[in-house]
């Protein structure tokens, strides 16, 4: 070996007393190993870097003068010989040094103990995470263990980790064969199998984050003020629960079902009932299914016999099976073992089912759905909510039943509502029921986006047959669904169905019709429109198409089907083999369902041929007739007109208004919102006609009529 005087390797802090102590242990782990005669010139560096270029070569002249004069002759200096003088000169200056280090005790000890609590480390298990941790901040260990040694990488600290600890080299490999530091997230594996230190232990032993290990995985906050009996949950299912609830054996509980359907509030009060610690596994920031399974793996240590663990929004974890548009992002073998091999109570939500695998799903002890929350749902939980605050009787059946209908909101979102307002019994009850509905609509649309369509209740308020153009008299219709009602309730007709088609063009009061026969028949109307049915996910439009059929027929709801043709399309052109399933699905359901589903639509060319056996009745809303324009004309928009500015419309206005062709109840809704905010004094009779009249400037009615039956 030849060496230079001018040596001079940076100097660099070794950041905690740890490091400082785990830099000269490593270094005379290695001086006593074989590493001395092969890896002499590296290791001579490694004590330069730790004792100084001065100190170093201070000690080396002073106890072999003769190397000095070598050294400036440019004379070599045999491997042999620096190890030598490395083993018997450095070797005692290094022990020294690691025991008086080891009296320090700064917190990042207190720090590695916690850990090893925890996570039930073996001493090895924490040595081995002490040196992830000092490659990733420490410049000695990184510069000259990792790169000039080369003993980072997982194939070389497999074959000389133990030489680097000073253990023996079967535990050692029997220790890295378990990968109990991989499973508990405290190390990570990334590209081509290197192995590092997370990124959260690494933050917690430098102590950037705070002592208490848990608040990196899971929360134990559980603040649901619902009781189990609030949730519409069956008896049998209930009783399911409450065995396994009660038990010491460790359990898998899947809950699925739409988002906003109380399934995260439902385990929090599962939890509160049984006395158990709810323990949430967290989103990391990263949220990478990696990461999230480090974390998961780390709840399952941390958590004792008393706890739950939820873990929520889990698709991604447990939907594995591949299908045309979704790729498991976690591999199925794992979920499995996993599911297999843990001994705690944990609790999985997931929105959709359709991509687990069915060995995955016949892994777990009990499987429970939740379904959209429906007006007697939303109304049971406000009635609880109210009462628990002390508001039995503020508000009326009617206003509560009335708030249920316009806001589809879930059980939470109701809670949370209440909590917020802080109304008291000398708050006037019209104030505290416009800050209720304020609440609960813009709760709606941060959670859908939307300010849901299902928001009827005042839809049928001013809705009159009178006037109507239909193919055939709608009372009639209305006559035929009320005795159809009675005796379904007299369960005459549980084999029978009752399936309408509405069609026309746009505006002419399908919808409407269908929300007033909801009013007449005391029946809520369960809309669906093509955007909540269709899918991108393989077969999760045909399970929502089965779902919306279930939901109906389980809640005896008018289930209303609008934009038909986006539903029923027709199989004959057909490009995708899923509009024809979706359309195959619809029929099979239409044809076995037992209540009253309605279809509406603006183009009947649009639909498959075949499906139009499948309705019983088929309406046709036509424009309006003359009679009929005048009719709606003084409903809607006469009344615009200020009472003392208004004429009488004279006998031309009047035969202007009847010769408008294609009118519809709509056209005359669409100018009063024009006007309804117009100065009333500047309004007359012919501005309201001529919008009239540019309303229907584009319309087009060409529209093929179909034949109609009364099949009872």
């Amino acid at each position: 070996m030849y060496l230079r005087l001018d040596d001079n390797i940076s100097r660099y802090l070794f950041v905690s007393d740890l490091g400082e102590k785990m830099s000269y242990k490593y270094l005379k782990n290695l001086i006593n190993s074989r590493f001395i005669y092969d890896r002499t010139d590296k290791i001579f560096n490694y004590v330069k870097e730790c004792f100084g270029d001065n100190y170093t070569f201070k000690i080396i002249y002073k106890n072999h003068p003769v190397i000095k004069q070598k050294i400036n002759n440019g004379e070599d200096i045999t491997n042999d010989l620096i190890a030598k003088i490395l083993k018997n000169d450095f070797l005692p200056l290094i022990e020294d040094k690691i025991d008086k280090l080891s009296t320090k005790k700064s917190s990042i000890y207190k720090r590695i103990d916690n850990i090893q609590n925890v996570f039930k480390l073996n001493n090895i298990e924490t040595e081995i995470m002490i040196f992830h941790y000092l490659i990733t901040v420490n410049y000695v260990v990184d510069h000259h263990i990792g790169r000039e040694l080369g003993l980072e990488g997982p194939k070389h600290f497999e074959y000389f980790g133990h030489i680097l600890l000073n253990v023996n080299r079967s535990t050692f490999l029997n220790v890295m064969s378990k990968g109990t530091l991989i499973k508990t997230g405290i190390l990570v594996e990334r590209e081509q199998g290197n192995i590092q230190i997370s990124l959260w232990c690494e933050n917690y032993l430098s102590s950037r984050t705070p002592q208490d290990l848990g608040h990196k995985f899971f929360t134990r906050e559980n603040n649901e003020s619902l009781k189990v009996s609030d949730f519409d949950v069956p008896e049998a299912e209930l009783s399911v629960l409450d065995i396994l609830l009660k038990s010491k054996e460790k359990f898998n509980i899947l809950i699925y079902g739409t988002p906003g359907t109380g399934k995260t509030s439902f385990v929090g009060s599962l939890a509160k009932k049984y006395n158990q610690n709810l323990l949430t596994v967290k989103i990391p920031d990263e949220n990478t299914n990696l990461e999230r399974i480090s974390y998961l793996n780390a709840v399952i240590t941390i958590a004792d016999n008393n706890s739950i663990i939820l873990v929520d929004e889990a698709d991604e974890i447990l939907n594995s099976s591949d299908s045309g548009l979704f790729r498991g992002q976690v591999n199925k073998s794992w979920i499995n073992g996993f599911l297999d091999n843990h001994k705690k109570k944990i609790v999985w939500i997931v929105n959709r089912v359709s991509n687990i695998d069915s060995s995955t799903m016949r892994r777990f002890s009990f499987t429970m759905e939740f379904k959209s929350f429906n007006d007697n749902k939303r109304l049971k939980v406000i009635k609880s909510s109210l009462s628990k605050n002390g508001f039995n009787d503020y508000f009326s059946e009617e206003e509560l039943k009335a708030l249920c209908k316009d806001y589809s909101v879930n059980a939470g979102g109701i809670v949370d509502a209440i909590k917020v307002l802080k109304i008291n019994k000398r708050t006037k009850k019209e104030s505290a029921l416009n800050m209720l509905k304020t609440l609960l609509k813009n709760h709606e649309k941060a959670i859908n986006g939307k300010v849901s369509n299902c928001n009827n209740s005042n839809r049928t308020g001013n809705y009159s047959l009178d006037g109507l153009n239909t193919s055939h008299k709608l009372d009639d219709i209305i006559n035929i669904l009320k005795r159809y009602a009675n005796k379904r309730e007299d369960k005459v007709l549980d084999h029978r169905s009752i399936t309408m088609l509405l069609h026309g063009m746009p505006g002419t009061g399908k919808s409407e019709f269908v929300y007033h026969l909801g009013s007449l028949l005391e029946r809520e109307v369960s809309l669906k429109r093509c955007s909540e049915i269709t899918s991108k996910w393989v077969g999760e439009t045909e399970k929502n198409i089965a779902e919306a059929f279930e939901e109906a027929s389980e809640e005896d709801r008018i289930l209303f089907f609008d934009e038909a043709d986006s539903f029923l399309y027709p199989r004959h052109i057909a490009e995708h083999s899923w509009e024809k399933t979706a359309t195959n699905e619809l029929l099979t359901q239409i044809e076995s369902f037992r209540g009253i589903v309605i279809f509406a639509t603006n183009d009947l060319k649009g639909l498959d041929h075949a499906a139009l056996r499948r309705f019983k009745f088929k309406i046709e809303f036509l424009p309006l007739k003359p009679e009929s324009n005048l009719h709606f004309y003084n409903l809607l928009l006469s009344p615009l007109i200020n009472i003392n500015n208004k004429s009488e419309l004279t006998a031309n206005e009047i035969n202007q208004i009847k010769s408008i062709r294609n009118l519809t109840p709509g056209d005359f809704n669409v100018v009063k919102e024009q006007y309804i905010f117009i100065d009333s004094s500047e309004i007359t009779h012919k501005m309201l006609i001529d919008a009239l009249i540019n309303e229907t400037k584009y319309k087009t009615s060409n529209q093929k009529r179909i034949g109609f039956a009364f099949d009872e």
